[in-house]
């Protein structure tokens, strides 16, 4: 999920540019939690009995600041609720009128890391048509898009699978880099997951991470694999973000009349249970 925040540059796959370095965030003002220290091969693990800000941003951002996405961003649509009898992180997109409102987080500057296994816990809403639920990271520093890098764990909601129904088992996965925006490269897969990830049930992706590999899985099953180790993008502190964005250059939908998927006064909410990040010996 790229951000670029001029023009809105269309490319093959949509991410999202942050001008001022990757990532850009506004903490709240409040104490930060105590951070319990990972054991053994775990290097970090959150099953968000609170929100830590320690280790996430809340982000604000206008509607259209990214991809001619049609949400804001407001910290209101962040919270740390139940679900299934569990305390999960809760991004929720709530329509009113032609406004639209959701959630996203970030780690930056906060949880970072270099190779490793990656996974969340996640369960999304039906996406068809017009929400674009996402999982990924960037690079960890103050580069501006793409030189930071991008890696695209999970995407769903595109405009190909609003296009041929396949929208609740079409997931999107990719790498983004270069020096500049005019010489933006990707790296990018898009494919059937083989079951509804849309199904009211929590499912596992799996980011698995080495000197010249990435592996993108999806409750164990391998989705896909990039080659990185000619790529030298990929070999820094990535910190992950997590969001649920509405309409936008990826659903190919840019009209607020356009989202089935949240009519007026409706939410629709993407949980994630747990995140887990560990060591590959």
């Amino acid at each position: 999920m790229f951000t670029l925040n001029f023009s809105h540059l269309f490319v093959p796959v949509f991410v999202a540019v942050v001008l001022t370095g990757c990532g850009g965030s506004e903490d709240e003002h409040q104490p930060a939690p105590p951070i319990v220290e990972p054991d053994g091969d775990v290097v970090f693990f959150d099953d968000f009995d609170s929100f830590n800000s320690a280790y996430w941003s809340k982000e604000t951002h206008e509607a259209g600041w990214t991809n001619q996405e049609l949400q804001a961003y407001s910290t209101s649509q962040v919270e740390v609720g139940k679900d299934d009898g569990k305390t999960v992180l809760i991004l929720t997109a709530r329509r009113t009128g032609d406004k639209v409102v959701s959630g996203r987080v970030n780690s930056k500057g906060k949880k970072y890391f270099k190779y490793g296994k990656v996974e969340a816990s996640i369960k999304l809403p039906e996406t068809a048509n017009g929400l674009w639920p996402a999982f990924w990271m960037m690079g960890n520093d103050e580069l501006e898009w793409p030189a930071c890098g991008e890696i695209d764990i999970m995407e769903m909601g595109d405009a190909q699978g609003i296009a041929d129904g396949t929208s609740s088992r079409r997931v999107n996965t990719a790498l983004h880099y270069g020096p500049d925006v005019a010489s933006h490269e990707q790296q990018y897969f898009a494919g059937d997951a083989g079951a509804n990830l849309q199904d009211g049930k929590y499912h596992t992706y799996t980011l698995t991470w080495t000197e010249n590999i990435i592996d993108v899985s999806i409750d164990n099953v391998r989705l896909h694999s990039f080659d990185i180790s000619d790529n030298t993008y990929f070999h820094s502190d990535f910190f992950v973000l997590f969001n649920l964005a509405v309409g936008g250059l990826f659903t190919g939908i840019n009209d607020i009349e356009g989202i089935t998927a949240l009519q007026d006064g409706q939410a629709a909410s993407m949980y994630i249970d747990w995140i887990k990040v560990t060591k590959i010996n």
